[in-house]
């Protein structure tokens, strides 16, 4: 329910520019704490700027709130998804990772703790990021760089990919789900999430919860040649089961302590 309140506070927020924490409470019918929780989020995923009594609209567009926000993840859910997926990596390694929020997440941890990497990825960011060291070795695929979300795709991309053969490939997906499998919304990203798996040995899919049983119209791969699926911890247990049925093994990444249940 929040990520639905905080896309539509930030379409609200690209028309006024400036909104009072006070204001956003009366307009979405919460709380003015739950407002600043929200402009906390907001904020540290780089939509808006708080400052004294609410905040101001960057310059990112309302449409891109899904793609660039992980699917509606919470950073949080972002931050724990993207350690858990870390810890699945080993020094020397070679991998795949596609434009996304988790991949750039995922990045910031990679610099942090492994070394010796070889990294083959369509997002110019992460390439970047991970370039700061001398201890990887970063491929940024060739192809068209798209103005909404900065990814490389198209048919040059999925040749560059071609050459290439990683021991894991890392992909966020839109949708899951056993009948359908991995999907993306755009089609020139399920042609590289298709592609990255492909050339992989071991498949990893990240995604939110919310993207299981979420349709999306362009199909990237099956259910069964998914090895692992990395989400947020709340998962039910009839989920991960459903899944390890058809030999796909679904890890949860744990709570925060502020999210946990008592």
């Amino acid at each position: 329910m929040h990520r639905k309140r905080q896309k539509e506070m930030l379409s609200y927020l690209s028309e006024v520019k400036f909104a009072k924490t006070e204001q956003l409470a009366v307009k979405f019918c919460v709380s003015a704490e739950t407002i600043r929780r929200d402009l906390l989020e907001l904020e540290e995923a780089a939509f808006v700027k708080r400052v004294r009594g609410g905040a101001i609209y960057t310059s990112v567009h309302p449409y891109e709130f899904q793609s660039q926000y992980s699917n509606g993840a919470s950073s949080a859910e972002v931050q724990a998804i993207a350690k858990l997926t870390c810890e699945m990596i080993r020094d020397g390694e070679a991998v795949a990772v596609n434009n996304s929020a988790f991949g750039r997440e995922l990045a910031r941890f990679l610099l942090e703790t492994k070394k010796q990497l070889t990294v083959v990825t369509n997002s110019p960011k992460l390439a970047m990021m991970l370039n700061e060291t001398k201890s990887h070795v970063v491929y940024l695929t060739s192809g068209r760089l798209q103005n909404r979300n900065k990814s490389v795709t198209g048919s040059m991309c999925i040749a560059c990919l071609g050459n290439f053969k990683v021991d894991k490939a890392i992909v966020s997906v839109d949708g899951i789900s056993i009948a359908d499998g991995a999907m993306a919304h755009d089609r020139e990203e399920a042609d590289v999430i298709r592609k990255m798996l492909e050339i992989s040995h071991t498949k990893i899919v990240l995604c939110p919860y919310e993207a299981f049983h979420k349709t999306e119209f362009h199909k990237a791969c099956p259910a069964k040649q998914i090895d692992y699926i990395i989400t947020d911890w709340n998962i039910s247990s009839k989920e991960i089961k459903n899944w390890s049925e058809i030999q796909v093994k679904v890890l949860a990444a744990a709570a925060p302590l502020k999210h946990k249940h008592v």
